[in-house]
């Protein structure tokens, strides 16, 4: 909704450099996937670029060492295959590949899927396209394969203080280590329909090498961001990242729906009225990484009810295929916390009596096992919002 009031009020300029940034995680519901591409198709008449961008690592040498190091690639708005090897993926891989690179999961206190998946790509996409250059570099060796080592990487693990027994953290990394070790060059016109170059006086000599250096010497740009007035947390989080000292140098992030006093119930007739929409629930229990573990247990347990159902009816989509496996199947996100999560005792760390694991929940708490069995909710029957991720 936000987008469109932009658009229709004529307040987003193509030659001014503005550009809309979808993020994908790879966790959504394959319905926002879809959704996403309706917009893209509809915004495509105003002018304005719309890309889809996703977190990925590359392999290259830091102080003679090889290490994967985080960046960012383009996808266009099909699904990865064979025959569109440039399409967003689905399954969870850029997920796991956060997971794996880290050695562990997020939690409510330490959202690392956040601040790479999206904020830390946005953050990169920007500082290549504010430095309106035609597209963007190559990353990573130029080697047929990957040249990590696994004794060097243990050794670099221990040198910094690390403590994790060798055979958890390769297996940990695995994951990782398999994955593409370089990112291609990639142009903005292979991406995007029509795309044009643009030229913004304010943004010259405000690069380094080919991206934008931000800041009060450098680069500043404003970030619309599409949350609610029914929303202060989460209002009052992104507010925070106005202040220098919490948020991102040379960003300004402002909240216009906020600002107008917009509630869900004003997005929802604004869907109302049109021919299109997201076909998910208006309660977004669907909606963003479909088994989030900041949506409370009793909201998991309904998804994981509505799902199991769909699994019944045979749980296959017409363009996606089969769900299974999927971040839309409760067993996905219950092996990344098996394989991701922290055990303690295998760790050979001290334990109490009541915290040996730390999974998406936090210490020895809920955990997704429990979603699908009897256990007590205790403190995570309810969501900690109907949604905290905050960007």
């Amino acid at each position: 909704m936000l987008l469109f009031v932009l658009l229709e009020n004529d307040l987003l300029d193509r030659e001014r450099g503005d550009v809309i940034v979808f993020n994908n995680t790879s966790a959504e519901h394959p319905a926002t996937y879809r959704f996403v591409r309706d917009c893209m198709t509809a915004a495509r008449r105003y002018g304005v670029p719309f890309y889809q961008v996703e977190f990925q690592t590359y392999e290259d040498a830091r102080r003679g060492e090889w290490t994967r190091l985080p960046t960012y690639r383009l996808v266009n708005a099909m699904p990865k295959s064979d025959a569109n090897p440039d399409g967003f993926h689905w399954h969870g891989e850029v997920f796991e590949e956060l997971l794996s690179w880290t050695g562990y999961v997020p939690n409510q206190f330490n959202r690392i899927c956040t601040r790479h998946l999206k904020l830390d790509v946005t953050r990169a996409f920007l500082k290549d396209w504010l430095a309106a250059k035609p597209g963007i570099s190559r990353l990573g060796h130029y080697g047929d394969t990957p040249r990590m080592d696994d004794d060097a990487a243990y050794k670099r693990h221990l040198n910094s203080q690390g403590g994790v027994p060798r055979d958890i953290f390769l297996r940990k990394r695995e994951y990782v280590w398999q994955r593409p070790h370089f990112r291609p060059e990639q142009r903005y016109a292979d991406f995007c329909p029509g795309w044009q170059t643009f030229h913004n006086p304010f943004l010259d000599g405000k690069t380094l090498g080919d991206q934008a250096v931000f800041g009060k010497r450098g680069v500043e740009y404003v970030a619309f961001i599409g949350l609610r007035d029914d929303e202060p947390h989460r209002v009052q989080r992104v507010r925070d990242r106005n202040d220098s000292t919490k948020g991102y140098e040379g960003e300004h992030v402002y909240m216009p729906l906020a600002d107008m006093s917009l509630t869900r119930e004003d997005v929802n007739d604004f869907w109302d009225r049109q021919t299109w929409d997201l076909s998910l629930p208006k309660d977004a229990s669907l909606s963003n990484c479909v088994y989030c573990f900041l949506k409370g247990a009793v909201n998991l347990r309904d998804i994981h009810t509505r799902m199991t159902k769909e699994a019944e009816l045979g749980n296959a989509d017409d363009e996606f295929g089969p769900l299974a496996e999927t971040p839309s199947d409760l067993t996905w996100w219950n092996r990344l916390e098996t394989t991701y999560g922290r055990d303690l005792k295998a760790e050979g760390r001290p334990t109490r009596a009541d915290v040996t694991h730390i999974g998406f929940f936090g210490n020895n708490r809920f955990s997704y096992d429990d979603v699908d069995s009897g256990a007590e909710l205790g403190e995570f029957a309810e969501s900690i919002l109907p949604c905290d991720c905050t960007e």
